[in-house]
């Protein structure tokens, strides 16, 4: 029997308005060494998104470090592959460490399929870091069209490279379409312009370890077992209420099991609206010593003269759980727009925008165009 633990999104150096969730990270990186521990797993797959930010910083780094370098001490072999949110660089740099730990790092997409690679024994876990489309494409080329067809090539070479092997895993960290998108990923990267079909993920594969959404599910659509392991803790309040897994893969014989793991949460994200009729106080009394998160809806008058009090109160009272304090003046602002736009994307809104305007929905190439923007944006401020 063997057994192979799979997380995700990790997103070391998240904050939330200058709140970190680095304590988040660990309080499930903890739990993700005890399963290692009590379940005796001999292979830990990682699918992307080790960092929040491509540069990270020294306290994150710390953490990545330090828990790579305790599970190559629990003689854990590690496979972990870049996100959309790493840097292939910064990753590159990391490789140093199989040099030293039981670690093995894919930090892009190689054009050398067979270094995609890893062998565990008898199991081959075809790597496919994040497919960046800059790497994946060339200008002159139909980039949309393009990108998902390099993409299921590539899927298809890896396949081919670990079709003898007696075990086949799949670890990548791509958009695939029927997938049920949280809200806190980067809204370009996961358009359905750059998703593969479920059909396109190759059935030679035995498991999919899938990262880069935060909801952890199956695609039921693909032949392989298939799974978004999803984030490991609320990343933001577009996941508050969402319960948060890793899977434990289990392989005796032929048969491969997959059994999700519940993990708990060190701080929930609760969102509370505060009502016109309501008192500050009473609303938020059962919730001040609530290990959480908040992000508070106050609605009010606009010539409310108890206002500013309201504001303080809230503060007072939540201190630094209180990430996000918005102000709702339902009677004042109307829009004819009619969807909760603060639920909605850069692109969303446009194509909300652009239907209030012109009266019809926005054409595919406009939106095409917007995304492609929208990428390039992402990748400038990446590197800023």
């Amino acid at each position: 029997m063997r057994k192979i633990l799979h997380i995700s999104d990790l997103h070391a150096g998240k904050s939330l308005n200058k709140i970190s969730r680095n304590p988040d990270l660990i309080y499930a990186l903890n739990q993700v060494s005890q399963i290692c521990k009590e379940e005796k797993v001999e292979l830990l797959l990682i699918s992307g998104d080790i960092f929040d930010k491509p540069i990270p910083d020294y306290d994150s780094e710390f953490i990545i470090l330090e828990y790579l370098t305790e599970w190559s001490r629990s003689n854990i072999q590690v496979v972990l592959i870049s996100g959309n949110h790493d840097s292939y660089d910064k990753l590159k740099a990391y490789k140093n460490l199989e040099k030293l730990a039981k670690v093995r790092i894919f930090d892009r997409p190689n054009p050398n399929v067979s270094e995609s690679v890893f062998v565990y024994d008898n199991i081959a876990i075809a790597c496919l870091p994040y497919p960046s489309e800059r790497i994946l494409t060339k200008g002159s080329e139909d980039t949309y069209r393009s990108y998902t067809q390099k993409v299921a090539q590539y899927l298809r070479a890896l396949a081919k490279a670990v079709e003898n092997y007696q075990y086949r895993i799949l670890l990548s960290h791509i958009m695939v379409e029927k997938a049920i998108i949280a809200g806190s990923e980067r809204e370009a990267s996961v358009s359905e312009f750059y998703a593969i079909r479920p059909d396109q993920i190759p059935e030679v594969f035995d498991y999919v370890a899938l990262g880069h959404l935060h909801i952890h599910q199956r695609i039921k659509q693909a032949v392989p077992k298939t799974y978004y392991a999803g984030s490991l803790y609320q990343i933001d309040f577009s996941e508050k209420d969402r319960e948060k897994f890793v899977n434990l893969v289990i392989i005796e014989d032929k048969d491969i099991k997959v059994k999700p793991i519940k993990l708990s949460l060190y701080r929930e994200l609760k969102e509370i609206k505060i009502e016109k009729s309501q008192s500050v106080d009473r609303a938020l009394e059962e919730l001040k010593n609530r290990n959480a998160i908040f992000k508070v809806i106050l609605e009010s008058e606009l010539n409310d003269p108890m206002l500013n009090i309201k504001v303080q109160q809230i503060h007072q009272i939540l201190g630094d759980k209180l990430a996000f304090l918005k102000l709702d003046f339902p009677e004042y602002f109307q829009t004819n727009i009619t969807k909760d736009t603060e639920s909605l994307n850069i692109l969303d809104l446009y194509k909300a925008y652009y239907r209030h305007a012109y009266k019809t929905d926005m054409p595919e190439n406009l939106e095409k165009e917007l995304l492609s923007i929208l990428q390039r944006v992402q990748h400038e401020a990446d590197q800023a």
